[in-house]
């Protein structure tokens, strides 16, 4: 049976998070803990080791733009000691759109040192200017998390060869629910996005990470929950093993 895999969850955001992190690798989720800072990275980094499980992606939030400074060279020694990146992107909604320019900036900075690299990628209200920057960059290890945008750029964003994370919150919007089904199903991952969504009416803790395949399978009318889990694993296989 394949296991379960959680393509964005953010570890540093639980107050017990050893508890967390031994109870993933206990039951055995591969899970991609997203960084809103290269400094955040380092400092997981240093408390927990990766292991076949539960992975640290260095990222810097594009909502932190206009807040704290981008350290470069903490970006580059963690890009160094991971193939993961996230959550990096653009968020151009009425709080951060001030600080649009330095939002691409590093978002583009980040995209031509990450080229070899599996992208979580946050994008509200900027599908344009972020397919621009991928397709100038070239990145093609490119998942969407939580993508709320139309189908237009979805449709240029699958072109492009995105993958697509769904979580929960998702699949209860109608808006969701539209777009989980325009998406195809060897472009879908499942993701968490814990602790910031709720399974079942209650927070994420990663006993629920079950349900959310269940509630998609149900979305995608997969009629057996399994066949969603092969999916998974095999869009996640075809993602790391793609030579570019």
């Amino acid at each position: 049976m394949s296991k379960l895999i959680d393509m964005h969850f953010h570890l540093d955001f639980y107050a017990n998070h050893r508890q967390v992190y031994n109870r993933i690798n206990q039951m055995e989720q591969h899970t991609l803990c997203v960084t809103n800072q290269p400094e955040i990275f380092e400092s997981c980094i240093e408390l927990y080791k990766p292991t076949k499980y539960v992975q640290f992606g260095v990222g810097f939030h594009p909502q932190n733009a206009g807040k704290v400074s981008f350290g470069k060279a903490s970006f580059l020694r963690g890009l160094s000691c991971t193939k993961y990146v996230g959550e990096v992107g653009l968020d151009f909604s009425k709080e951060y759109l001030c600080y649009k320019d330095r939002q691409m900036e590093i978002f583009n900075y980040i995209c031509q040192v990450s080229r070899d690299k599996i992208m979580s990628i946050h994008c509200r209200m900027a599908e344009g200017d972020i397919y621009r920057i991928l397709k100038e960059n070239n990145n093609k290890k490119v998942v969407m998390h939580w993508y709320s945008g139309d189908e237009k750029w979805m449709e240029k964003f699958i072109e492009l060869g995105c993958f697509f994370s769904i979580n929960s919150n998702m699949i209860r919007s109608n808006t969701g629910k539209q777009i989980i089904n325009q998406i195809p199903i060897n472009r879908i991952f499942v993701e968490s996005d814990g602790p910031f969504t709720k399974v079942l009416g209650r927070k994420y803790t990663v006993g629920k990470l079950s349900a959310i395949y269940e509630e998609l399978a149900c979305v995608k009318k997969i009629y057996e929950v399994d066949v969603l889990k092969r999916q998974v694993t095999h869009n996640y296989l075809t993602l790391i093993k793609e030579d570019y």
